[in-house]
C-alpha cells in the first residue's frame, strides 16, 4: 500500500505540482459538505427556480456542424472508471468519423484546458478532441451528452444542438442518502433527455419508472489486456475480494462476514483484497491487502485466483467481464443490478445475505469441475463481446433519434 501511496503522491506532482498538490490532497482529506451544499443550491437555481434560463444562442446554431459529438462531464481525475468509459467511447466514435469536443463542470484544479488535455492523455488513452472548462466551454454541436447528473441540467438548457442525450452508467441516487443531492440526481430521469444506458438494467428501471426513452449499451473489456495467464503451482485456494470499502454501494462488510465464515471452516483458503486498503480492519484469517493495483498487474491476479467475489448494490462495473475473461470464476450477488450481463450458468448467483453467500461460495469452493465449468462459460460470453460493436451501436442511437 506504501508503493500505491507513494505512486499517488508522485503522479498528482507531475500534474499539479507542489502548491496544487497540496490543495489536492487538502480537499481529499477534508470536510466537502460546504461544496456539495453550494454545488447543488447552483442546481436549484439553474433548474428549479429558474425554469425559463437557458443557455447557447439560438442564433448559434448556425454554426452546428454535422458529426460533431459534444460530451460534457464532471471534472476527472487519475483512475476513474466511469471516465475510463466516457473516453473510451469518444476514441471509437472518433474512429468513426465523429468530430468530439469535451467540457469539463464544476471545480477542477487545472491550470489550463491544455494542462487537463494532456493529464486525460496520459492518464487513460490519447484523445483528438478540443476541450474546454464551464457552460462558457459549450460549442454549437449536433449531438451533446450529458454524464453526470450534475451536467444534465445544464445539457437540458443549451439550445446550439440538435439533439441531448444522457449518458447514465449508474443510478447516481443511491450514491447519496435520502438528500437534496439524490433528489436532483433523480430529477434528472424526468428532463426529457434521451438515455443512453450501461447496461440493461439502468435502460429498463429508467423507462419503467420514471418513463424516461433509453436505449442501452453493454459491456466489454479491453482484450489485448485481459486473458488468462499460466497458472503457478500455490499451495491456497485463492479467492478474489473486490475490497472497495470505500464505496457503500460494494457491499464490503456482508462480503467479509461471508468470507469469514468460509475461512474458519476451511483453513487452506486465503483472500486477497483488491481494490481498497483493508489494514485499518481486523481480519483474523489468512489474507493479502493487495490494495489499489495497476491495471497491468490485474490480469495476471485475476489469472492466479481459483475465484472472485464481487458485489454490487447498484449497476455493475466492468470488473466481473474483465475476471471472467482470465477464466477466474465468480460469485455475483443476484439482484437485477448485478445479474444482468454474465448469464446464469456463467456464474456462481447468490442472494445479498451472507449466510447465503457463504453457502455459494462453499459450494464453489468444494466442486472443482463446476468451478472449471463455470470459468470456461464466462470466458466464452466475454470473448463474443466486442467493444467496436457497442461503439456501432451508439451511432445508430445517435442517428435513430
Amino acid at each position: 500500500m506504501l508503493i500505491s501511496k507513494i505512486k499517488d503522491i508522485l503522479i498528482k506532482l507531475r500534474f499539479y505540482g507542489l502548491r496544487g498538490s497540496y490543495k489536492k490532497f487538502k480537499k481529499k482529506y477534508s470536510s466537502n459538505e460546504s461544496k456539495i451544499a453550494s454545488e447543488s443550491y447552483d442546481i436549484i437555481k439553474l433548474h428549479e427556480s429558474f425554469t425559463g434560463y437557458s443557455h447557447g444562442l439560438d442564433s448559434d446554431r448556425r454554426n452546428i456542424k454535422k458529426g460533431t459529438l459534444q460530451w460534457v462531464i464532471p471534472n476527472f481525475g487519475f483512475g476513474s472508471g466511469g471516465h475510463l468509459n466516457i473516453f473510451r467511447f469518444m476514441k471509437m466514435m472518433s474512429d468513426l468519423g465523429y468530430q468530439n469536443h469535451l467540457v469539463i463542470l464544476g471545480e477542477h484544479d487545472w491550470q489550463s484546458e491544455k494542462h487537463a488535455l494532456k493529464a486525460l492523455n496520459e492518464w487513460y488513452q490519447p484523445l483528438e478532441t478540443s476541450l474546454k472548462f464551464g457552460v462558457e466551454g459549450f460549442l454549437p454541436s449536433e449531438y451533446t451528452l450529458a454524464t453526470g447528473w450534475q451536467t444534465a441540467y445544464w445539457v437540458k438548457k443549451y439550445r446550439a444542438t440538435d439533439k441531448r442525450f444522457y449518458f447514465v452508467q449508474d443510478f447516481e441516487p443511491d450514491f447519496y442518502p435520502k438528500s437534496s443531492e439524490s433528489i436532483l440526481a433523480e430529477n434528472t430521469y424526468k428532463l426529457g433527455l434521451i438515455g443512453v444506458t450501461a447496461g440493461s438494467w439502468l435502460k429498463e428501471k429508467l423507462s419503467k419508472e420514471y418513463g424516461m426513452a433509453c436505449h442501452a449499451l453493454s459491456f466489454s473489456y479491453e482484450k489485448d489486456l485481459y486473458f488468462p495467464r499460466a497458472k503457478r503451482k500455490n499451495n491456497n485456494f485463492n479467492i478474489l475480494f473486490y475490497s472497495r470499502h470505500v464505496t457503500p454501494r460494494r457491499m464490503f462488510e456482508i462480503g467479509l462476514v461471508s468470507l469469514h465464515q468460509l475461512c474458519k471452516k476451511y483453513k487452506d483458503i486465503a483472500v486477497i483484497f483488491a481494490g481498497g486498503d483493508v489494514s485499518k480492519f481486523k481480519i483474523d484469517f489468512h489474507h493479502l491487502n493487495a490494495g489499489a493495483l495497476s491495471i497491468n498487474e490485474l490480469p495476471d491476479l485475476y489469472s492466479q485466483c481459483d475465484l472472485a467475489l464481487v458485489l454490487s448494490g447498484t449497476n455493475l462495473s466492468l470488473l466481473p467481464m474483465e475476471i471472467a475473461a482470465c477464466q477466474c470464476p465468480l460469485v455475483l450477488n443476484e439482484d437485477p443490478s448485478a445479474s444482468w450481463l454474465l448469464p446464469k450458468d456463467a456464474a456462481f448467483y447468490s442472494k445479498l445475505e451472507s449466510n447465503a453467500l457463504f453457502k455459494k461460495l462453499e459450494i464453489a469452493y468444494l466442486d472443482k469441475n463446476l468451478r472449471e465449468s463455470t470459468a470456461k462459460k464466462g470466458l466464452n460470453f466475454a470473448l463474443k463481446s466486442s467493444w467496436d460493436e457497442q461503439a456501432t451501436k451508439l451511432k445508430e442511437i445517435l442517428e435513430s433519434e
